[in-house]
């Protein structure tokens, strides 16, 4: 493995290379070629990659790898020393080097399927996308690999202004630039929260250092802190609640939750690669990394890990609601994607945190192997993307068809694909969580998390089936063509991780012998102070897994009859029975609508009110038009004894003269 304090030495690269390569490409790359292009972009991806390997490594052995950045910015206190004094530095443990491997990773593979995919672009268009990507993948590394709030907001800010970039690339579509700004104003609103959050934590602790703050918490419990509200002369009680729910504003927003869900969905108007990368292994990701980098702060805080429960609960069930009526292929998985966000809060709610964070890394292979064989599917069917216009692609398409196939069945939850044993540990983790303040969370998570978990089943059958089974249902899909290997590979090396990552997640009973609870064991050093304080409690038993099986197969088995199968006319019946539920389902419960009115509508409203108000009559009207105006009047006055006529001014004199005299002789004289 090396010499520790060299690998220390180079984290730095793995932020760097990514940077270098944006840097490259966005400043000559049009002049390149886009096969230099492609070589840069992926390169830079691999070496990174290499580097989060080695790292990774140390980790594995039980070494934390930190490298000390300088003083960032200091702030000066009464007394001239420093009050608040934040350096900069990356760390690997085992939580961010196993983040570290995903981003570079999954990002390499990404990479190369889009060098393929997006080989129609023109030589500007292509170096462009090539460069967001690379500057994407250094933010993200920020976010992840920094060792305070401060750098990880850096990151977080980053990873927002190139998902924008991204999501928007088509500018000139002005529904697609609409998107693009729309992730960006909602994920504004989400930083906001993070934010006070940080500002929260830095009156409290005076660091926002992960390390520094742990230390600082080392020992308390959430009943000493909110029983007692002082800690090391500083009120933790409410405090402590008010920064981890500022937070989680944060991660709602970074993490489509609700309710600031709705900007993911419209993501898909970027290109495929940028689906698969930005919203199925990374970016979303996001604010359940941030949740589980700083467990040891929410374990002290019971009321906001119950509201990081809920919120993902919730949003589970709606999001898979949604995506039962969905006919574009990407809309599919998107709300999928939200949908599988929120079993990872309820993990990292429910205290279960190798269980969230185990289906992060699980999702990242198979959404990512879904959202690109969705691409490689529109790639055939010449960018066509409602799944009613497919059919019969799986003799056409076979890799896309099989290693989708795969995908789905790691999604739904069939053993013995990873997808079921990271969803289900989550599931009977929430079912016997203990947050003492608020008892019945844990049970109300696990009865919405098993009905989101039963709707997963149904619509990721139901697009497949439709997709792929049957007959082809339109010309396009009869001329469907299976994609280049430079996109099918990447497809079947992501398929494969959806398969053997079930070693991960194997659950702690006899039949699996040393092997049960790998990744649970892997990651109890990092969440061991927040089970110290949570209080370790024993949830592995077998029938919740069993229950979530057998759900899994009955609804997955129900969609394919439905819509493969011999009832094959039984959605159409009640759709016909149910016009009413169907398109409101189909239109996303109207949530968007509803937006409109409120509070967008509404700070329209009153944004024009302050205009008319502020701009047009007090600053315009007063200020500026009224003093013009007024000084207007006042010359218009003076002008009418100042025209040039010398006898009105020979007259003006003479009255002016009688008027004086009269004033200084007559009143005199009296």
């Amino acid at each position: 493995m090396g010499d520790l304090a060299a690998a220390q030495s180079y984290l730095w690269l793995i932020v760097v290379l990514p940077l270098l390569g944006a840097a490259v490409n966005g400043l000559i790359g049009r002049r390149l070629g886009k096969a230099n292009v492609a070589g840069i972009a992926i390169g830079v991806m691999v070496a990174a990659f290499v580097l989060s390997v080695i790292a990774f490594s140390w980790a594995l052995a039980g070494e934390t790898l930190h490298f000390k950045g300088g003083t960032w910015f200091r702030v000066p206190g009464p007394d001239g020393r420093a009050l608040i004094d934040v350096s900069w530095g990356f760390f690997v443990d085992r939580l961010s080097g196993t983040l570290a491997l995903i981003v570079t990773g999954v990002g390499s593979l990404i990479h190369v399927y889009a060098a393929s995919y997006m080989s129609h672009e023109d030589d500007f268009g292509y170096a462009r996308f090539f460069t967001y990507l690379n500057l994407f993948v250094a933010a993200m590394m920020t976010l992840v690999l920094g060792d305070s709030l401060v750098l990880t907001f850096v990151g977080w800010e980053g990873v927002g202004l190139c998902s924008y970039l991204l999501i928007g690339f088509w500018y000139s579509d002005q529904q697609k630039a609409y998107c693009g700004r729309k992730a960006f104003v909602t994920n504004r609103i989400g930083d906001f929260g993070f934010l006070i959050g940080l500002f929260a934590l830095l009156a409290v602790f005076g660091t926002v250092e992960y390390g520094a703050m742990s230390h600082a918490v080392h020992g308390a419990s959430a009943e000493t802190v909110l029983g007692a509200g002082v800690f090391s002369g500083k009120t933790l009680g409410w405090a402590l609640t008010f920064a981890t729910l500022g937070l989680f504003v944060g991660c709602a927003g970074k993490s489509a939750q609700l309710p600031l869900y709705v900007w993911l969905p419209d993501a898909m108007a970027g290109p495929t690669p940028v689906s698969a990368l930005i919203h199925a292994a990374t970016m979303v990701t996001a604010g359940v990394y941030l949740v589980a980098r700083t467990s040891f702060l929410f374990a002290l805080a019971p009321a906001s890990m119950a509201v990081v429960t809920m919120i993902g609960a919730l949003t589970a069930v709606v999001a898979a609601a949604i995506a039962f009526a969905q006919n574009d292929i990407k809309k599919v998985l998107a709300y999928s994607t939200v949908s599988q966000l929120g079993f990872m809060f309820i993990g990292v709610g429910a205290g279960v945190y190798f269980a969230g964070v185990m289906h992060l890394v699980t999702h990242a292979f198979f959404k990512a192997c879904l959202f690109l064989g969705a691409g490689s599917v529109m790639h055939g069917m010449h960018e066509d993307t409602d799944i009613r216009n497919m059919g019969g692609l799986w003799s056409k398409m076979p890799h896309t068809a099989k290693t989708f196939g795969i995908a789905t069945l790691a999604i739904t939850g069939i053993v013995p694909l990873s997808g079921f044993f990271s969803k289900d540990a989550i599931l009977a983790g929430a079912l016997f969580s203990e947050n003492h303040a608020y008892p019945w969370v844990g049970k109300a998570a696990y009865v919405l998390g098993t009905l989101a978990a039963a709707g997963t089943a149904f619509y990721m059958v139901r697009c497949f089936a439709l997709t792929f089974a049957g007959k082809a249902r339109t010309e396009a899909a009869k001329h469907a063509h299976e994609s280049s290997s430079l996109m099918t590979v990447p497809l079947w090396v992501l398929a494969a991780l959806s398969v053997v990552a079930l070693v991960l997640g194997l659950p702690e009973f006899e039949v699996f012998g040393p092997l049960g609870e790998v990744f649970g064991k892997f990651m109890h050093p990092v969440f061991a102070q927040a089970g110290e304080i949570l209080g370790e409690h024993e949830h592995v038993v077998l029938w919740p897994f069993l229950v979530a099986w057998g759900i899994a197969v009955a609804m997955g088995w129900l969609a394919w009859q439905m819509y493969a199968g011999a009832w094959r006319g039984v959605p159409e019946r009640l759709t016909r029975a149910l016009p009413g539920l169907y398109r409101f389902t189909l239109d996303k419960f109207r949530v968007d609508e509803l937006y409109d009115v409120f509070p967008i509508g509404f700070v329209r409203g009153l944004a024009w009110w302050l205009w008319r108000l502020v701009d047009a009559f007090a600053i315009d009207g007063v200020l500026v038009n009224g003093v013009a105006r007024f000084c207007g009047s006042l010359a218009r006055a003076f002008r009418v004894f100042q025209n040039g006529d010398a006898q009105r001014y020979a007259a003006v004199i003479a009255i002016a003269a009688a008027v004086i005299l009269w004033t200084v002789v007559g009143v005199g004289g009296h």
